[in-house]
């Protein structure tokens, strides 16, 4: 954590990111999300938090590209690099982790000309949300069938699917220890443009890096994105695969 780092400072840092992200907002801080390994993770469970603040409560900026798809998110625990569909298709992935490592360039000169610290990266994440629809049906919420290889239906007289929701976590491991959780989730929504049906499917791949150096963290988002493209392929049928136009993914 960059305990040093005040809400004062933010429109020095402003400063730097405005060519790139010339809009900012401010936004509640995110709560620290950590994987750890030995014990069983608890499942989620729906919670309520009282907070009394001593002091100025921790702030969350976005800045934001005058296109809205970039946005940088930064608070005294981490940072963030997020590309949001407007319109136009997703740019790949070469194209976000660049953005991302202009961001880490441009935080750390900051933090080094305002002698605030220096980065020491303990976890990292890497996300994917796919929103799929799926042509020709009128309630895709009830053929996720045609989206997940791993679901059958359970159709029968006078029982039709209306939707379905399901997490599962995955342990990762390297070298026979485990070093990630790849989180994936699918639940009905709405497109938000058109307010079409579709099915989201969210893939999180999280971890703690071999080093807290910069490059090793990079090198873990890298094998993080690797992973997801993996399962998202095995997860996914072969008839959506055709037509999205995929091919076979190098593993």
């Amino acid at each position: 954590m960059l305990s040093e780092l005040k809400n004062a400072h933010i429109g020095y840092l402003w400063s730097r990111f405005r060519d790139r992200y010339p809009k900012v907002q401010e936004q509640p801080s995110l709560e620290p999300s950590f994987e750890t390994f030995g014990t069983p993770p608890m499942a989620q469970q729906p919670s309520f938090r009282f907070e009394q603040f001593i002091g100025v409560p921790a702030t969350r900026y976005w800045f934001e590209t005058a296109d809205d798809t970039g946005l940088c998110q930064v608070q005294n625990d981490r940072i963030i690099h997020n590309w949001r569909k407007r319109e136009g298709d997703y740019p790949r992935y070469e194209y976000v982790r660049a953005e991302l490592e202009k961001d880490l360039n441009t935080f750390e000169e900051f933090l080094v000309a305002e002698d605030l610290g220096s980065l020491r990266f303990n976890q990292i994440e890497v996300s994917y949300i796919n929103t799929i629809d799926l042509p020709g049906t009128d309630n895709p919420h009830g053929a996720v069938e045609q989206v997940i290889s791993t679901w059958t239906r359970l159709d029968g007289v006078g029982r039709d699917l209306e939707d379905i929701a399901f997490r599962a976590r995955f342990l990762m491991s390297k070298d026979g220890v485990p070093n990630a959780r790849l989180h994936v989730s699918l639940a009905p929504a709405l497109e938000t443009t058109t307010l079409n049906r579709v099915v989201r499917l969210d893939m999180t791949y999280r971890g703690k890096p071999e080093s807290n150096d910069r490059s090793s963290a990079m090198k873990m988002l890298d094998e993080g994105r690797a992973a997801i493209v993996v399962a998202f392929a095995d997860m996914t049928t072969p008839e959506m695969h055709n037509h999205w136009g995929r091919t076979d993914v190098q593993r």
